[in-house]
């Protein structure tokens, strides 16, 4: 899919266009005329599904969603908020994550964006609290213009689909920068969490079928997105 001169000039700074969708630092596939961002693995309560295990880990992973969140909405209108899937790190019932979701969804209220989860292999079919407008069990995917947005841990039924799961990054000199992975008909988005180890798309191991579907490389500064060209490239790339 080609980018449109209107795409490419309308685009906010840091960002890129890809036909009908933009990409946003943060993580985001934004589809302007629906004013709906698409984000996966955003894996809230990470530190108390960790804590359950018997880590110690800080507190963070609401604020910087949040945080993200308020930056993304800071670059275009925003009504509707799809998660991909994973939308927590765990599908057990636990007190502080709930409380975190509930927060989460007061907060996109407050900002007047209607929050769409998708079943995501973390979430185990449903969200043990979610606001009274999220179906239970969570759908396995739904349309955004024209596009199936799924999670991506079972086969996705589309001629264009979006999803999530894979985390892919791009490391290289000790720096892993999270990625999106776009080409005709198909985007893999990056995670939304900055606690998703993630795919190394340079030199680890990745589905066999990314190599075949034409998908660029688009890696993320935090600030900017840069684009490093066709993966397929980038892995037969004798500089590593």
């Amino acid at each position: 899919m080609k980018e449109s001169r209107t795409s490419r000039q309308i685009a906010p700074p840091g960002t890129r266009s890809f036909g009908a969708w933009l990409f946003t630092p943060e993580g985001a596939a934004v589809h302007l005329r629906e004013q709906t961002a698409v984000i996966a693995d955003v894996h809230l309560g990470y530190e108390w599904a960790r804590g359950a295990a018997g880590d110690c880990v800080p507190a963070h992973s609401l604020a910087e969603t949040l945080a993200r969140l308020d930056s993304l909405f800071g670059r275009t209108s925003i009504r509707r908020l799809v998660v991909a899937g994973d939308l927590v790190e765990s599908g057990r019932p636990c007190r502080r994550t709930a409380a975190d979701l509930r927060r989460m969804g007061e907060w996109l209220a407050g900002r007047g964006v209607a929050l769409v989860p998708i079943d995501g292999n973390h979430d185990r079919g449903g969200l043990f609290f979610a606001p009274a407008d999220v179906p239970s069990p969570l759908p396995e995917s739904v349309l955004v213009g024209g596009w199936t947005i799924a999670h991506g841990h079972r086969t996705v039924a589309g001629k264009w689909t979006i999803t999530g799961h894979f985390h892919p990054v791009l490391r290289a000199e000790g720096t892993a920068a999270p990625c999106f992975l776009a080409g005709p008909g198909r985007i893999i988005l990056p995670a939304f969490s900055s606690d998703a180890a993630g795919c190394d798309v340079l030199t680890g191991p990745i589905p066999r079928d990314w190599l075949t579907a034409s998908l660029r490389c688009l890696a993320t500064t935090g600030s900017e997105l840069l684009d490093f060209g066709p993966l397929s490239a980038l892995r037969h790339s004798p500089a590593r």
